[in-house]
């Protein structure tokens, strides 16, 4: 089997680097200093248990690896369309693309049923260059439970629990599903796979849209918002919104506002993704993960005034910082 990661950085080197010990040809698909490194000395992985050197194919030109059985598509959820363009000489007619996005992903609609059958956000896949390229038919919804960082160029640390819920959009567990399941499971995670992938992706959004928005407004680690009672009860008036708005698609929440504000509290220490993309200068996705329930609280009538909030002092603090991926989409614009 031949297994890409697109975009091996702390995520998904971390997860080519285990598959990379199993019986699968694994490359890396990686750029700037961060690959220059790992074609010099292998991608160095360290958990809390060990750490090991892999010595994988490596390049920022997909069209050198040729078709996948797999491909990890690991990359930011605003760089999806630049993506998207480059992950077509990867791609063959029986390609399985997990899509492994914070926010809701490009396939969302897919094998949704109902009126919204087919639909496509602006601020997730403008005129549907993503879903037009990669296709949802070859998509594997993944949601992600992990902490992991870039230690250094061609250095990704593990910490914590390494969850990785896989799914199809049509909720069928599938044969290809479970043979991916069962793949990233050889290499030692955690990979459940789930009828309900759309379920696991908004529990994921309540703190995403919340605390880690918070987060990069505070420059905080978590634990001080979760436990600032003033902070706490901002969060808790998010995740409500958040609620109301997953509701109005069907979602059923499997957790309360509590339960999931206690989970945070557990990983006081963690520093969100975001948060490190703001401080190390990275395009921060703000668009795709809040921009996103912005927009589907107008296309479904539900009321997100504090979530619009959130939103416009994101952008804003991605823009002060030129960090914000500018794409002429603005969910707060009736029509936009």
């Amino acid at each position: 089997m031949k297994f890409c990661v697109f975009g091996a950085g702390a995520v998904g080197g971390f997860v080519g680097g285990m598959i990379a010990r199993t019986n699968v040809e694994v490359s890396l698909i990686a750029r700037g200093e961060h690959l220059s490194t790992i074609k010099a000395n292998g991608l160095k992985v360290i958990t809390s248990e060990e750490q090991f050197v892999i010595d994988v194919p490596a390049t920022d030109t997909p069209r050198d690896l040729g078709v996948q059985d797999v491909i990890f598509l690991s990359a930011k959820a605003h760089s999806l369309t630049d993506a998207a363009k480059a992950i077509r000489p990867l791609l063959g007619p029986e390609t399985t693309v997990i899509s492994a996005q914070n926010g809701i992903p490009f396939w969302y609609f897919y094998a949704h049923g109902g009126v919204l059958e087919g639909h496509t956000l602006q601020t997730v896949d403008p005129n549907r260059r993503i879903a037009d390229t990669i296709g949802t038919k070859r998509s594997i919804g993944c949601v992600i439970t992990s902490s992991n960082t870039i230690e250094a160029p061609g250095v990704v640390r593990s910490i914590g629990n390494q969850i990785f819920s896989l799914g199809e959009p049509d909720g069928s567990i599938s044969a290809r599903l479970k043979q991916v399941a069962n793949l990233l499971e050889s290499a030692g995670l955690s990979a459940p796979t789930s009828g309900n992938i759309r379920g696991e992706l908004w529990l994921k959004m309540w703190g995403n849209v919340s605390f880690s928005s918070m987060a990069v407004l505070t420059v905080s680690k978590l634990g001080p918002l979760a436990e600032d009672k003033d902070l706490q009860a901002l969060g808790i008036s998010i995740m409500r919104e958040v609620r109301s708005v997953g509701e109005a698609l069907g979602i059923e929440f499997n957790a309360t506002i509590q339960e999931r504000l206690e989970s945070t509290k557990r990983i006081a220490d963690h520093k969100t993704s975001i948060l490190q993309d703001l401080e190390f200068g990275r395009p921060m996705e703000v668009d795709g993960i809040t921009g996103a329930v912005v927009e589907l609280g107008r296309l479904l009538g539900v009321q997100t005034p504090m979530i619009d909030l959130i939103y416009s002092l994101m952008r804003q603090r991605a823009r002060e910082a030129g960090l914000y991926p500018e794409t002429g989409v603005d969910p707060l614009e009736e029509g936009s």
